[in-house]
């Protein structure tokens, strides 16, 4: 039962923290900007669902340095990533 609320509650985290994503970051055209919020919000959402999968799943504690690495690369893959357009007749 604590395997099923694990991934009920690590699928709410995600999907609103892709919620925010979606009203935030299409404003967002300065690349550096968007760098720092990704990487800022990116730190505690690793540690929030990290915290879930050690209290359901019974994962291991990840220490600052896999909560740094994985909030870079997340924030990296979220600065170059192109928004897609709004309107679907454009290229």
């Amino acid at each position: 039962m604590l395997f099923v609320v694990g991934i009920v509650v690590t699928c709410a985290i995600a999907v609103g923290f892709a919620f925010i994503l979606g009203k935030t970051l299409p404003s967002m055209p300065n690349k550096v900007c968007r760098f720092l919020f990704l990487f800022v919000l990116g730190v505690p959402m690793s540690f929030v669902i990290n915290y879930v999968n050690v209290w359901t799943l019974g994962y291991h504690k990840r220490g600052w340095t896999g909560v740094l690495i994985i909030a870079l690369l997340g924030a990296t893959a979220g600065t170059f990533w192109t928004p897609q357009p709004r309107n679907s007749k454009t290229p």
